[in-house]
């Protein structure tokens, strides 16, 4: 007799045991079912975003005449930019500068990146009728401190050479922050290789190692492939020709003065010099003489 009431305890304990645990898997059910719902919304709404057509990024090229021929393009080597040595050559002042690279705008000039030259020069890719690149060597810090700010008040593409080995010592060179800067912003940083030596006066050996080391640190610093090499003093041989292609580069200038064409070999480019004694009337007579 005195059993019952046990079972009926037993019994209802039970009851609520089951009942409770109903109620806590429907609890557990409907959570994984609007997490589920959630995550489906979600793979909807991702799939309507990649269907969405973003729009094209545009070609700066889109608005100018292109062409494909052999034309060439106009090259300029400048080296220093400063105000502090009026009269040497190798210094041209900032309002030199700036007042030629305005001749090029109003001229109807497009400056070009180092791999717009290398596509039209090796893969025959079109380019504005009027093409210019615009270089810098050596990679004195006045190329930081005065022809940055005017490239970027004019809007202009450029390209630095740079001497590896005065990276970082002293002032009078670019440093590796400088040059990361500008090549963040779009200026292009290439090889001047590691010593500025006479290349044609070093073995094949001592070359390949002053344009290979060169081109390392460069990409190390800049995270972009190094595609080209500017010979210091325009001096090479038969072997530099070798050592510039062993070393991964597609395309090298010399100091010959024309224009760079696919009628050169790619790793000896013409370039046209720049230097402080020109007036603002020879430099357009230059400019314009090469190209004629």
């Amino acid at each position: 007799m005195n059993n019952k009431p046990n079972l009926k305890k037993v019994s209802l304990c039970i009851m609520i045991i089951v009942m409770s645990l109903i109620i806590v898997f429907s609890i557990i059910f409907i959570i994984n079912k609007n997490i589920s719902d959630k995550q489906d919304n979600e793979i909807l709404e991702e799939n309507k975003t990649n269907d969405v057509e973003l729009p094209k990024e545009k070609n700066r090229f889109e608005d100018l005449t292109l062409t494909n021929e052999n034309v060439g393009v106009t090259v300029l080597y400048y080296h220093a930019v400063d105000p502090a040595h009026p009269g040497e050559e190798l210094y041209v002042s900032p309002t030199q500068l700036k007042e030629q690279l305005q001749l090029i705008k109003d001229l109807g000039y497009t400056s070009l990146t180092m791999t717009e030259v290398n596509d039209y020069i090796k893969n025959n890719k079109a380019i504005p009728e009027k093409s210019i690149l615009i270089t810098f060597d050596d990679g004195y810090t006045d190329n930081y401190t005065y022809a940055f700010p005017i490239l970027k008040e004019l809007n202009m593409k450029a390209t630095i050479f740079v001497i590896t080995s005065e990276t970082d010592i002293g002032n009078y060179y670019v440093s590796s922050s400088q040059i990361k800067e500008m090549s963040d912003y779009g200026i292009d940083i290439e090889s001047h290789t590691v010593s500025h030596l006479h290349l044609d006066t070093l073995s094949y050996e001592e070359q390949l190692e002053e344009l290979k080391s060169s081109k390392s640190k460069i990409e190390s610093i800049t995270k972009k492939d190094v595609l080209s090499v500017a010979y210091p003093y325009g001096d090479y041989n038969e072997d530099t020709k070798k050592a510039t292609i062993a070393s991964g580069y597609s395309i090298a200038f010399t100091t010959d003065t024309g224009l760079a064409d696919r009628t050169d070999n790619p790793v000896t480019l013409d370039r046209i010099y720049v230097n402080s004694l020109h007036s603002i009337d020879t430099f357009k007579d230059r400019l314009l003489g090469i190209q004629n």
